[in-house]
């Protein structure tokens, strides 16, 4: 190949911009003049009046003072219509006429299934997985992950302090709509008493018990991670939860939030509970030396596919070794949490 492309889609993760670069200074040492598609799949389309918006010829100096920097500069956005076949057909069309000859796309699952319409239509992709939450089910690590926990550690470090200084029990909320990972590997960093996570069912009452067993036992402040999606593994019957507590009244069952949930356990352990949300502060930030260094390695290999005509494929890191498996197969999310983790978690806890 001659010309490939690269792009960042979905949600943005730290270490992004080391992919890029190493996409680009890997394909410029073999010879491979790479195209730079900005705002993910949208770029691709070619839509925007002046064409520097869509993308750009990339050269070693574009990709000079990146390594180090969270986000990605070539953007990121969702591009929902990229699922219909003649989006896709044009989008095809589109990097043919630039003459791009192999695609790498950053990103999760849904990156991944682009990518995958793109190669059965004659378009060689190879995917990197860029996602903080860690779920793609065929590699032990995704970049971003590293430094999104990393992140979540240092604020619920803080968050102890003060914790143990009003005596009370916090509730940490974390990134993770279908994946636990960043909430059990928290949990366990930081010596959380207990973690919630959208793959295990678990009840208010069992997590009010534990927080008054913990008191009992002379625990006055506690941790508890809480990821995002842990709401829909919420077995609690929470309209009758409600009706039974004269300050829960005004809890809204539409729409359960972490600081809805932190009351209910505090109505139920008579013991004050605060939640905090860190939100998008686990995507920002400059990423690890981890991340950098497996966004880099990841970034070259998929370039060696592309230059040896090799398309279809997903790399990734299975026992400190880059790998390379179906994008059909890259792009399935892991199902269920590490149960090894959840019982250290409860053993040392």
């Amino acid at each position: 190949m001659k010309r490939i492309g690269v792009l960042t889609s979905g949600g943005d993760a730290p270490g992004m911009n080391a992919a890029i670069r190493a996409v680009v200074r890997a394909g410029l040492k073999n010879d491979i003049s790479v195209i730079g598609f900005k705002r993910g799949y949208n770029g691709v389309l070619m839509r925007s009046a002046d064409q520097g918006d869509d993308f750009s010829l990339m050269t070693a100096r574009s990709v000079s003072d990146k390594v180090h920097r969270g986000g990605t500069f070539l953007m990121t956005a969702r591009c929902s219509e990229f699922l219909k076949e003649e989006v896709q057909r044009k989008a095809v069309e589109n990097l043919r006429s630039l003459g791009v000859e192999g695609m790498v796309c950053i990103g999760g699952n849904g990156t991944f299934a682009g990518a995958d319409a793109l190669n059965r239509l004659g378009m060689p992709t190879i995917g990197v997985p860029g996602t903080i939450d860690n779920d793609l089910m065929y590699t032990d690590s995704t970049i971003g992950f590293d430094t999104a926990l990393n992140t979540a550690c240092e604020c619920v470090n803080r968050i102890r302090e003060t914790s143990d200084s009003h005596e009370r029990a916090s509730m940490v909320t974390v990134m993770g709509r279908d994946c636990g990972d960043i909430a059990v590997h928290t949990a366990l960093a930081c010596g959380a008493e207990l973690v919630m996570i959208p793959e295990i069912p678990w009840s208010v009452e069992e997590v009010a018990d534990r927080v008054k067993w913990g008191v009992m036992r002379g625990k006055n402040s506690m941790i508890m991670i809480f990821a995002e999606g842990a709401v829909e593994s919420l077995t609690t019957d929470v309209e009758k939860l409600c009706a039974q507590h004269e300050c829960l009244r005004d809890v809204s069952l539409r729409h359960i939030t972490s600081s809805q949930i932190a009351m209910m356990i505090e109505a139920l352990a008579q013991h004050e509970t605060r939640a905090t949300v860190l939100g998008y502060i686990q995507r920002g930030g400059s990423p690890t030396s981890f991340d950098r260094i497996l966004a880099s390695r990841l970034g070259n290999r998929a370039v060696e596919l592309l230059r040896d005509d090799v398309g279809g494929r997903a790399v990734g890191i299975r026992d400190n070794h880059i790998v390379d498996v179906p994008i059909e197969e890259g792009k399935q999310s892991r199902k269920g949490a590490d149960q090894a983790l959840l019982d250290l978690i409860a053993t040392l806890s």
